[in-house]
Protein backbone atom coordinates (compact mmCIF):
# COMPACT_ATOMS: atom_id res chain seq x y z
CA UNK A 1 0.00 0.00 0.00
CA UNK A 2 3.03 2.41 0.76
CA UNK A 3 4.93 1.51 -2.17
CA UNK A 4 1.51 2.25 -4.09
CA UNK A 5 0.47 5.40 -2.65
CA UNK A 6 4.40 6.81 -3.38
CA UNK A 7 4.15 6.18 -6.83
CA UNK A 8 0.74 7.49 -7.67
CA UNK A 9 1.48 10.88 -5.86
CA UNK A 10 4.95 10.59 -7.30
CA UNK A 11 3.36 10.83 -10.82
CA UNK A 12 0.96 13.24 -10.43
CA UNK A 13 3.26 15.73 -9.14
CA UNK A 14 5.44 14.72 -11.80
CA UNK A 15 2.52 15.80 -14.54
CA UNK A 16 1.58 19.01 -12.78
CA UNK A 17 5.29 20.04 -13.34
CA UNK A 18 6.40 18.99 -16.67
CA UNK A 19 2.97 17.73 -18.56
CA UNK A 20 0.65 19.83 -16.85
CA UNK A 21 -2.30 19.42 -19.85
CA UNK A 22 -1.28 15.56 -19.90
CA UNK A 23 -4.71 13.99 -17.98
CA UNK A 24 -3.43 10.42 -17.49
CA UNK A 25 -0.22 11.63 -15.18
CA UNK A 26 -3.73 13.37 -12.85
CA UNK A 27 -5.99 9.80 -13.64
CA UNK A 28 -3.28 7.51 -11.65
CA UNK A 29 -2.54 10.57 -9.00
CA UNK A 30 -6.12 10.15 -8.02
CA UNK A 31 -5.47 7.21 -6.42
CA UNK A 32 -2.60 8.52 -4.09
CA UNK A 33 -5.21 11.15 -1.78
CA UNK A 34 -7.02 7.95 -0.73
CA UNK A 35 -4.51 5.14 0.18
CA UNK A 36 -2.18 7.90 2.15
CA UNK A 37 -6.07 8.27 4.02
CA UNK A 38 -6.25 4.83 4.27
CA UNK A 39 -2.55 4.46 5.61
CA UNK A 40 -3.44 7.22 8.39
CA UNK A 41 -6.50 5.05 9.56
CA UNK A 42 -4.14 2.02 9.99
CA UNK A 43 -1.50 3.99 11.79
CA UNK A 44 -3.96 5.79 14.08
CA UNK A 45 -5.19 2.34 15.18
CA UNK A 46 -1.51 1.01 15.63
CA UNK A 47 -0.28 4.33 17.28
CA UNK A 48 1.45 3.94 20.52
CA UNK A 49 1.70 7.69 21.39
CA UNK A 50 -0.57 9.95 19.25
CA UNK A 51 1.14 12.99 20.63
CA UNK A 52 4.48 11.67 19.04
CA UNK A 53 2.39 10.54 15.67
CA UNK A 54 0.77 14.43 15.64
CA UNK A 55 4.43 16.01 15.87
CA UNK A 56 5.81 13.99 13.53
CA UNK A 57 3.10 14.68 11.08
CA UNK A 58 3.59 18.33 11.97
CA UNK A 59 7.00 18.31 11.07
CA UNK A 60 6.38 16.72 8.27
CA UNK A 61 4.00 19.14 7.02
CA UNK A 62 5.87 22.40 8.39
CA UNK A 63 8.87 20.88 6.54
CA UNK A 64 6.97 20.21 3.14
CA UNK A 65 5.40 23.45 2.81
CA UNK A 66 7.48 26.12 0.46
CA UNK A 67 8.34 23.46 -1.50
CA UNK A 68 4.71 22.34 -2.30
CA UNK A 69 3.71 25.94 -3.00
CA UNK A 70 6.67 26.40 -5.42
CA UNK A 71 6.56 23.17 -7.01
CA UNK A 72 3.03 22.28 -7.47
CA UNK A 73 1.27 25.71 -6.92
CA UNK A 74 3.53 28.22 -8.74
CA UNK A 75 5.11 31.46 -6.84
CA UNK A 76 2.04 33.65 -7.93
CA UNK A 77 -0.90 31.13 -6.71
CA UNK A 78 -3.07 31.71 -3.59
CA UNK A 79 -1.45 30.52 -0.36
CA UNK A 80 -2.47 26.78 0.25
CA UNK A 81 -1.63 24.55 3.06
CA UNK A 82 -0.28 20.76 1.87
CA UNK A 83 -2.09 17.70 2.52
CA UNK A 84 -0.04 16.45 5.97
CA UNK A 85 -1.52 19.33 7.11
CA UNK A 86 -5.01 17.77 6.37
CA UNK A 87 -3.77 14.81 7.38
CA UNK A 88 -2.90 16.22 10.81
CA UNK A 89 -6.21 17.74 11.35
CA UNK A 90 -8.24 14.27 10.28
CA UNK A 91 -5.65 12.72 12.82
CA UNK A 92 -6.75 14.55 15.83
CA UNK A 93 -10.03 15.02 14.25
CA UNK A 94 -10.03 10.44 14.87
CA UNK A 95 -8.83 11.10 17.68
CA UNK A 96 -11.40 13.49 19.62
CA UNK A 97 -14.12 11.52 18.48
CA UNK A 98 -12.44 7.95 19.26
CA UNK A 99 -12.12 9.38 23.20
CA UNK A 100 -15.93 10.59 23.13
CA UNK A 101 -17.21 7.32 21.70
CA UNK A 102 -14.18 5.10 23.76
CA UNK A 103 -15.58 6.51 26.62
CA UNK A 104 -18.72 5.41 26.61
CA UNK A 105 -17.55 1.77 27.53
CA UNK A 106 -16.99 3.08 30.83
CA UNK A 107 -19.69 5.29 31.84
CA UNK A 108 -21.57 4.29 35.07
CA UNK A 109 -24.93 3.97 32.40
CA UNK A 110 -23.01 0.88 30.18
CA UNK A 111 -22.12 -0.81 33.25
CA UNK A 112 -26.23 -0.62 34.64
CA UNK A 113 -27.40 -1.54 31.40
CA UNK A 114 -25.36 -4.71 31.85
CA UNK A 115 -26.38 -5.89 34.99
CA UNK A 116 -29.99 -4.87 34.34
CA UNK A 117 -29.46 -7.10 31.05
CA UNK A 118 -28.01 -10.29 33.31
CA UNK A 119 -31.17 -9.67 35.80
CA UNK A 120 -33.66 -10.10 33.12
CA UNK A 121 -32.39 -13.50 31.42
CA UNK A 122 -32.45 -14.71 35.24
CA UNK A 123 -35.81 -13.81 35.37
CA UNK A 124 -35.16 -12.44 38.95
CA UNK A 125 -32.37 -10.09 40.66
CA UNK A 126 -28.91 -11.74 40.34
CA UNK A 127 -28.36 -13.25 43.99
CA UNK A 128 -25.27 -11.20 44.42
CA UNK A 129 -27.19 -7.73 43.87
CA UNK A 130 -29.58 -6.81 46.00
CA UNK A 131 -33.40 -5.64 44.40
CA UNK A 132 -33.15 -2.11 44.95
CA UNK A 133 -29.97 -2.11 43.17
CA UNK A 134 -31.11 -4.06 40.32
CA UNK A 135 -33.90 -1.41 39.99
CA UNK A 136 -31.89 0.99 39.87
CA UNK A 137 -29.91 -0.66 37.15
CA UNK A 138 -33.19 -1.46 35.33
CA UNK A 139 -33.97 2.44 35.45
CA UNK A 140 -30.33 3.51 34.29
CA UNK A 141 -31.13 1.76 30.38
CA UNK A 142 -33.04 4.57 29.29
CA UNK A 143 -30.27 6.87 30.64
CA UNK A 144 -27.40 4.23 28.74
CA UNK A 145 -29.32 5.02 25.47
CA UNK A 146 -29.22 8.97 25.97
CA UNK A 147 -25.66 8.90 26.53
CA UNK A 148 -24.91 7.02 23.26
CA UNK A 149 -27.08 9.58 21.03
CA UNK A 150 -25.04 12.28 23.14
CA UNK A 151 -21.75 10.71 22.34
CA UNK A 152 -22.60 10.57 19.29
CA UNK A 153 -24.56 13.74 18.62
CA UNK A 154 -20.59 15.04 20.21
CA UNK A 155 -18.48 12.97 17.59
CA UNK A 156 -20.67 14.37 14.88
CA UNK A 157 -20.05 17.75 16.01
CA UNK A 158 -16.31 17.06 16.04
CA UNK A 159 -16.65 15.64 12.18
CA UNK A 160 -18.26 19.18 11.39
CA UNK A 161 -16.69 21.29 13.16
CA UNK A 162 -13.08 19.57 11.59
CA UNK A 163 -14.78 19.73 8.09
CA UNK A 164 -15.36 23.11 8.62
CA UNK A 165 -12.16 24.27 9.40
CA UNK A 166 -10.51 22.92 7.01
CA UNK A 167 -12.89 24.67 4.37
CA UNK A 168 -12.24 27.79 6.35
CA UNK A 169 -8.28 27.62 5.58
CA UNK A 170 -7.23 26.65 2.59
CA UNK A 171 -5.77 23.29 2.98
CA UNK A 172 -5.05 20.78 -0.08
CA UNK A 173 -8.46 18.58 -0.20
CA UNK A 174 -9.94 20.28 2.53
CA UNK A 175 -12.97 18.77 4.23
CA UNK A 176 -13.04 16.08 1.26
CA UNK A 177 -9.99 14.13 2.69
CA UNK A 178 -11.11 14.31 6.14
CA UNK A 179 -14.91 12.86 5.42
CA UNK A 180 -12.89 9.90 3.19
CA UNK A 181 -10.88 9.29 6.52
CA UNK A 182 -13.83 8.78 8.68
CA UNK A 183 -15.44 7.18 6.45
CA UNK A 184 -12.05 4.04 6.16
CA UNK A 185 -12.05 4.44 9.91
CA UNK A 186 -15.94 3.63 10.12
CA UNK A 187 -17.52 1.52 7.63
CA UNK A 188 -15.51 -1.12 5.31
CA UNK A 189 -16.47 -2.82 2.17
CA UNK A 190 -19.21 -1.93 0.05
CA UNK A 191 -20.33 0.46 2.66
CA UNK A 192 -17.04 1.94 2.11
CA UNK A 193 -16.86 2.11 -1.57
CA UNK A 194 -20.57 3.73 -2.14
CA UNK A 195 -20.11 5.93 0.81
CA UNK A 196 -16.93 7.36 -1.55
CA UNK A 197 -18.75 7.45 -4.62
CA UNK A 198 -21.15 9.74 -3.07
CA UNK A 199 -18.39 11.61 -1.39
CA UNK A 200 -16.59 12.26 -4.81
CA UNK A 201 -20.34 13.21 -6.15
CA UNK A 202 -20.89 15.89 -3.99
CA UNK A 203 -17.17 16.70 -4.65
CA UNK A 204 -17.12 17.50 -8.23
CA UNK A 205 -20.46 19.08 -7.67
CA UNK A 206 -18.45 21.72 -5.76
CA UNK A 207 -15.67 21.41 -8.11
CA UNK A 208 -13.59 18.63 -8.31
CA UNK A 209 -12.81 17.49 -11.96
CA UNK A 210 -14.44 14.16 -12.71
CA UNK A 211 -11.81 12.22 -12.95
CA UNK A 212 -12.44 12.16 -9.42
CA UNK A 213 -14.35 9.34 -10.04
CA UNK A 214 -11.04 7.35 -10.68
CA UNK A 215 -9.99 7.40 -6.70
CA UNK A 216 -12.78 4.55 -6.26
CA UNK A 217 -10.10 2.24 -7.35
CA UNK A 218 -7.93 2.74 -4.49
CA UNK A 219 -10.83 2.18 -1.79
CA UNK A 220 -11.74 -0.67 -3.64
CA UNK A 221 -8.71 -2.07 -3.33
CA UNK A 222 -8.22 -0.90 0.83
CA UNK A 223 -12.14 -2.03 1.91
CA UNK A 224 -12.57 -4.27 -0.61
CA UNK A 225 -9.82 -6.15 -1.73
CA UNK A 226 -6.98 -5.56 1.15
CA UNK A 227 -5.47 -9.08 0.84
CA UNK A 228 -4.23 -8.04 -2.43
CA UNK A 229 -2.32 -4.57 -0.45
CA UNK A 230 -1.33 -6.99 2.25
CA UNK A 231 0.71 -9.05 -0.33
CA UNK A 232 2.62 -6.27 -1.56
CA UNK A 233 3.31 -4.92 1.55
CA UNK A 234 4.97 -8.39 2.32
CA UNK A 235 6.71 -9.03 -0.53
CA UNK A 236 7.55 -4.94 -1.02
CA UNK A 237 8.51 -3.41 1.95
CA UNK A 238 8.82 0.05 2.32
CA UNK A 239 11.64 1.49 4.75
CA UNK A 240 10.11 3.57 7.91
CA UNK A 241 12.60 6.13 6.93
CA UNK A 242 11.60 6.21 2.65
CA UNK A 243 7.68 6.24 3.98
CA UNK A 244 8.34 9.54 6.33
CA UNK A 245 10.62 11.25 3.92
CA UNK A 246 9.34 10.72 0.95
CA UNK A 247 6.80 13.65 0.61
CA UNK A 248 9.03 16.82 1.55
CA UNK A 249 11.60 14.72 -0.30
CA UNK A 250 10.26 14.69 -3.78
CA UNK A 251 8.94 17.70 -3.43
CA UNK A 252 11.96 19.47 -3.17
CA UNK A 253 13.30 17.60 -6.06
CA UNK A 254 10.47 19.04 -8.06
CA UNK A 255 11.18 22.58 -6.88
CA UNK A 256 14.45 22.06 -7.61
CA UNK A 257 13.03 21.15 -11.72
CA UNK A 258 10.97 23.35 -11.82
CA UNK A 259 13.80 26.66 -10.44
CA UNK A 260 15.65 25.39 -13.31
CA UNK A 261 13.43 25.19 -15.96
CA UNK A 262 12.14 28.67 -15.57
CA UNK A 263 15.86 30.26 -14.85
Amino acid sequence: MQLLAMLTMLIDHIGIVLDPDNPHFRLVGRLAMPLYAYALVVGFGRMRDFRRYALRLAAIAAISQWPYQYALLGPDEPFELNVVFTLLASLIVLRLIDVVLASAGRSPAAAGKAAAEASVSAGRPSPAVPPSAALSSAESVPAAGADAVRRLIAALGIAAAGCLLLELVPCDYGSHLLLLVLIYRFSSGQTALALHFFLNLIGIAYGFPPEQMFSLLATLLVRCAPGMLDALNRRLPVPRLLWRSFYPAHLAALAAVRFFASA
